[in-house]
């Protein structure tokens, strides 16, 4: 399999694959369930409607959202930069006959102009500096049909201490001046310079994880 984490200065996962499923709900203190489930009812997902899920790990939020659209005749494809992510998701939830994943840059997606109704993001963007997040999100915007929604979820500024802890702990630990750069309202910022008609958020949790919901004029 192409490995397009040797063509992107983004901080890709493949040596974390084997315990992802474990690690993230200890990262989120055990919230993941309850944000997954709220990035689906924001998604809102109609009859037919195609998916994109930017940076979908090991699948588990990929693979929810395509059975809430399988009734609806819907699709979804997840992406990941790093290939040993894609082969688990693959193989943990390949047997969706309406979802698929494939090892891509979220900077260069290989999907043609309006191709999705939706585009999902959970945890992506605190593992790329500016230029990668406001590339990114311009090929969100790109991707997605006129009216089109994205549906963002990470490490946002920090709004009390528990928050600011969990926010620079994580800095601290993985020195990553990406984290860094989220905590600082960078993430924000390169929102406000996007494409996109408008964006809101609508969620906040353990004081420095943000939902957020961008729209596509």
């Amino acid at each position: 399999m192409d490995n397009p984490a040797q063509r992107t200065a983004g901080r890709t996962l493949d040596h974390a694959a084997g315990l992802y499923d474990i690690l993230s709900p200890m990262v989120t203190l055990g919230r993941e369930p309850r944000m997954h489930r709220n990035v689906v009812a924001l998604l809102e997902p109609g009859s037919g409607c195609r998916v994109l899920d930017v940076g979908c790990a090991t699948g588990a939020l990929t693979t929810r959202i395509a059975r809430t659209c399988a009734p609806l005749g819907g699709e979804v494809v997840g992406i990941d930069a790093a290939a040993k992510m894609i082969e688990a998701a693959r193989r943990k939830h390949g047997q969706e006959p309406n979802l698929s994943f494939e090892a891509v840059l979220a900077e260069e997606l290989p999907y043609e102009d309006g191709s999705f109704d939706r585009v999902v993001s959970t945890f992506f963007f605190h593992h790329v500096n500016r230029e990668l997040k406001e590339r990114a999100l311009a090929e969100m915007h790109r991707v997605l049909r006129p009216e089109g929604r994205a549906v963002v979820v990470d490490v946002d500024v920090p709004t009390h201490w528990f928050g600011r802890l969990c926010a620079w702990s994580g800095y601290l630990l993985f020195r990553q001046p990406e984290i860094r750069e989220n905590i600082e309202g960078v993430l924000r910022t390169a929102f406000d310079h996007s494409a996109f008609a408008s964006w809101r958020q609508v969620a906040h949790q353990l004081g420095y994880v943000s939902t957020f919901v961008l729209e596509r004029e």
